[in-house]
Order: structure tokens, then sequence, then C-alpha cells
């Protein structure tokens, strides 16, 4: 820590320690956790009045690409695309569209007969419609 000048006022933070000596530990394992989240898309889902929708974020993709197939009460997204060389003049290539499957499991509201996709701006919005009898009824409570 001393020196011929008396204080040596290099910082030993991690950082430092990690820099000097090699990768931080948890870099392989923080890589390979935004390898994952990238490659299963994130979904949302809406409950409407008559039905839910599941709203899937996957640009980059086309209808056709797609396969949403229902066993039994699970709804499984999926996509097959083979990971494509890097082609082209790329400088820098941070993402490629791979291929995923998503599953839901739906409960016993949902008429499975009725199920519809449709893939819009890079969003596949699947309907899911509801049973007769489980429809959301609203009212509004007034406050006193």
């Amino acid at each position: 820590m001393y020196n011929k000048r008396g204080f040596n006022n290099k910082c030993y933070s991690n950082a430092n320690r990690f820099q000097q000596y090699g990768e931080h530990p948890l870099k392989k394992a923080w890589k390979e956790h935004q390898r994952a989240s990238f490659s299963t898309p994130p979904a949302n889902v809406k409950e409407l009045d008559e039905s839910y929708e599941l709203h899937l974020f996957a640009p980059g993709f086309e209808k056709h690409d797609f396969v949403i197939a229902l066993t039994d009460n699970h709804l499984s997204i999926t996509v097959d695309k083979k990971e494509e060389a890097s082609a082209g003049n790329w400088k820098r290539q941070e993402y490629t569209p791979k291929g995923f499957v998503r599953q839901f499991e739906l409960n016993d509201k949902i008429d499975k007969s009725a199920i519809k996709g449709r893939y819009e701006n890079g969003v596949l919005i699947v309907n899911l419609p509801k049973l007769e009898g489980f429809e959301t009824s609203r009212h509004e409570i007034e406050i006193d």
C-alpha cells in the first residue's frame, strides 16, 4: 500500500481487481441470462369483457413463422427459425431473430375452439374468447 512516495494512490476497488486479474465471475452468468431473456419474447395478457388477449412481442418474424398449438389446457407458441449466419457487411450485429417456444396454461373459462391469432407490427396477438357465462360484468359504484 505504501510506496516510496509514502502512499500508493491506486484505487483497489472490486472493479479494478477484475480488470487487473480477469473477467468478473458473474459476467458469464449475466451474459447467459441476457441471451435467454432475448430468446424468449415477453408477453402481456389483457382481460377484456368477453375475452383475453395475449400479446407476444416478437419483431423480426413473418406470420408464417409462428405455430400456435393447443394441447389439453396448454397453449404453445413456437417459432422454429435457425440462426442465420452473419451475412453481409455488418459492422456490429447485436441481434438476430431466433426460434423460441412459449407455453401458457389456460383456465377453464376459455372457449378453446374459437382461439384466433394475428401478427401485426411485430406483435403476435392471440385472442382467447371466454365461454358463455364467464364474461366479465362491470358496473360503476358510487362513492359517498
